[in-house]
């Protein structure tokens, strides 16, 4: 821990010391106004106040592609507040845990609508799933969301963002066990701008199981294709597929079980869409349908098969009038249907669907030149949960003391029972249960922003969440119960932004405990770390990600007791060089080759290099 501080200052002492280059301009085309290096994606049920409110980390295409973050646990894990669990290597289980809330309490989204699986037993999306090729920006929403995105965002959501890319390129990453090729190419034909992205990975690295002698690999297939037309100077036409498949080897529950084991799973989404914008307001309308197709086998002969389907419409007005004031309207209407066998000496099914209706309406409102306030609501009603209703309000100051920002909201959300909880069964008696209502959580939090000077502020947030009703077995089947968690955190960043360096240094403590002051499994109380880019001189260009997790519970593997996991220090380093439309490099992940459990039983790769070659035309 001490070598990593001395690390840290070493970098802070080079900002003003070393000669350096300026960090590359924008090089996109740019010709039908998408923005070079950030995309600001349209949030559902918001406006320009309550977009302010709302606590955003965006991660770019640019990140995603230096730092070589192949997938998405990868590319959240150097995140403020956010912890992963992985059942092994790339390619294996995820789980995410936001700001300390539970692994079905994040929301993941595709361009703005939720994208979990249904067929999951309690809802929780699996992130070592997705792959970076065909993604453009990722989104992360900290804290209870449900007034924008609807159930599920109790912790918060993740926005996975795909758009037309008009810098064509080939990408190539790779070392001896592994290696990722990744490409896009846009084309306009009459003014229609198509756009093609993709990829393939391959991995086989370390054995899944802790001690296991196999060495378990994955492989991904992703693809992406983006069409907009503007059919007048108003109307925009929209739509993209997005495409996933990955199959993983995986190992049983002890060391004799490491061979044969693997998983196929895939995702389809396709979404399409009209925007007519105009000065002063915008209006959407998009059709979205998404499906998910998993299956898992081992050697015995079991066969496990999970399908789910989605559909959604969404129809949404925004309005800004005056100078004062600005709204939003909005319509939801999502299917979810889901079917699952699980075979072998555990036996377990489902076979269910429901809908979801929502309604939702914001206002924004400037009180004074420098003090807004923001209003939002949103009605869901469940043909099966019943009605669930959410609302945030919140305030803004700009300048309130010289150079100091501040936001303060409170907000409600929910997370809906899934599909298995009310409709599942299993060989040992299991029956859902119909008559579960959705969990329920409120949030309040303050945030403080402080400009030091031109190019560099320092952030500090404070957030407290209590979430009700809890959804928990008994008595062989679902039931909610007066049971409750408490989670509330203290949350640091320190950025500097100039021509030659990009720091991000944060840290954060977090309570997160049952009703009984029983900590929580996997929520480490502190965490820190820093992102940290230089610009070198002649097109070299010098990057570092460093995360710290402190001690936290966990469960062990084999005997199921509570115990306690060890502090862990993970530390990516590279270097790219540019050279005439080239770009040229290495990157070492797991620099200290820290040997590390998470969770506990399961290994996690060690120190790697990657090479990096990327070529533009």
């Amino acid at each position: 821990m001490i070598i990593l501080i001395q690390f840290f200052l070493l970098l802070i002492l080079t900002i003003n010391t070393v000669n350096a280059a300026t960090l590359e301009k924008c090089e996109w085309d740019n010709q039908q106004g998408d923005p070079c290096l950030t995309i600001k994606a349209s949030i559902p049920n918001s406006n320009n106040i309550s977009n302010q409110i709302l606590p955003t980390i965006i991660i770019t295409k640019d990140e995603i592609e230096k730092a070589n973050l192949i997938d998405l646990p990868m590319a959240l894990n150097f995140v403020n507040g956010l912890q992963f669990s992985q059942s092994g290597p790339t390619g294996q289980q995820t789980s995410v845990f936001m700001r300390g809330s539970n692994s079905n309490h994040t929301l993941v989204l595709l361009n703005g609508i939720p994208i979990n699986d249904q067929s999951t037993t309690n809802g929780a999306y699996d992130f070592g799933l997705n792959f970076m090729s065909n993604v453009s920006q990722i989104e992360v929403y900290k804290g209870t969301a449900g007034v924008h995105f609807g159930a599920d965002s109790i912790g918060g959501a993740i926005n996975i963002i795909t758009r037309i890319d008009h810098k064509n390129r080939m990408l190539v990453t790779g070392t001896n066990d592994s290696k990722t090729i990744n490409g896009n190419y846009t084309k306009i034909i009459d003014d229609w701008n198509i756009n093609i992205q993709g990829g393939f990975h391959e991995s086989k690295t370390v054995s899944a199981l802790s001690g296991g002698t196999d060495k378990d690999g994955a492989e991904n297939k992703s693809l992406g294709v983006n069409v907009i037309k503007w059919l007048s100077d108003n109307l925009r036409f929209r739509s993209n597929i997005f495409s996933s498949n990955t199959l993983a080897d995986l190992d049983g529950h002890s060391l004799s079980l490491q061979e044969g084991y693997d998983s196929d799973n895939g995702l389809i989404a396709l979404q399409t869409g009209l925007d007519f914008v105009t000065k002063d307001s915008k209006n959407y309308i998009t059709f979205h349908k998404h499906k998910y197709e998993r299956d898992y086998n081992s050697p015995g002969g079991e066969f496990d098969e999970y399908n789910s389907d989605s559909y959604l419409v969404r129809a949404e007005h925004f309005k800004k009038t005056l100078n004062k004031i600005s709204y939003g309207l909005g319509f939801e209407h999502k299917y979810d249907t889901a079917t699952f066998v699980n075979r072998g000496s555990y036996n377990s099914s489902l076979s269910g669907d429901y809908d979801n209706t929502g309604f939702y309406g914001n206002i924004g409102y400037e009180l004074s030149h420098n003090l807004f306030t923001s209003l939002n609501i949103r009605t869901d009603n469940n043909n099966v949960i019943g009605k669930n209703d959410s609302y945030k309000l919140g305030f803004f100051g700009e300048n309130i003391f010289p150079k100091l920002n501040v936001s303060l909201n409170f907000a409600s959300g929910f997370k809906n029972p899934s599909l298995y909880e009310l409709y599942g069964a299993d060989s040992y008696g299991y029956k859902g249960n119909t008559d579960l209502g959705a969990e329920k959580s409120k949030t309040s939090e303050i945030g403080f922003d402080y400009k030091l000077n031109t190019n560099s502020k320092l952030g500090l947030s404070f957030f407290k969440n209590n979430v009700s009703n809890l959804i928990e077995y008994s008595n062989a089947t679902y039931d909610n119960t007066f049971n409750k968690i408490k989670q509330s955190g203290i949350e640091l960043e320190y950025n500097i932004k100039d021509d030659v360096n990009l720091l991000t240094f944060f840290g954060s403590s977090l309570s997160s405990e049952k009703a009984n002051g029983a900590p929580q499994l996997r929520r480490p109380e502190w965490n820190l770390g820093f992102n940290y880019n230089r610009a070198l001189v002649n097109g070299f260009n010098f990057f570092s990600k460093y995360k710290f997790k402190g001690e936290h519970f966990d469960v062990h593997n084999s005997n199921y007791s509570t115990i306690i996991m060890p502090e862990t220090n993970l530390l990516n380093l590279g270097i790219t060089k540019r050279y005439w439309g080239y770009e040229m490099g290495a990157v070492i992940n797991n620099f200290l080759d820290e040997n590390y459990e998470s969770p506990h039983g399961f290994s996690q790769n060690a120190r790697k290099l990657n090479f990096i070659f990327k070529r533009k035309f």
